[in-house]
């Protein structure tokens, strides 16, 4: 029974890792679908709910999500204006969804 708890350790580590690396690849599959304009509804409806959020300049705000390997993150931004419009985005380099992170 003792050599049960590392094992399953183990498998929620590297199950945890796989669905960080899927994760991240979707974000960066829909990053490029976000346009300049869109609501914060359109946006949720092709990234789902951020990682986080920041209050920006004016009354905006900056949402992020996940994009990366456990070692080696770096978030994908949504700028928002104070209309709730999306003004800009930042995704990441290999945010074009045609490399899926490694998850290491």
């Amino acid at each position: 029974m003792k050599n049960f708890f590392p094992l399953a350790a183990l498998v929620a580590a590297l199950l945890l890792s796989a669905c960080t690396a899927q994760e991240s690849f979707q974000n960066a599959e829909n990053c490029v679908k976000v346009e300049v304009g869109m609501s914060e509804q359109q946006v949720r409806g092709i990234m789902g709910a951020p990682t986080g959020e920041d209050a920006a300049e004016g009354s905006g705000k900056t949402w992020s999500y996940l994009f990366g390997s456990a070692t080696d993150t770096q978030p994908i931004r949504i700028q928002f204006d104070a209309n709730g419009k999306v003004s800009s985005t930042t995704c990441a380099p290999e945010a074009s969804g045609s490399e899926r992170p490694t998850g290491n």
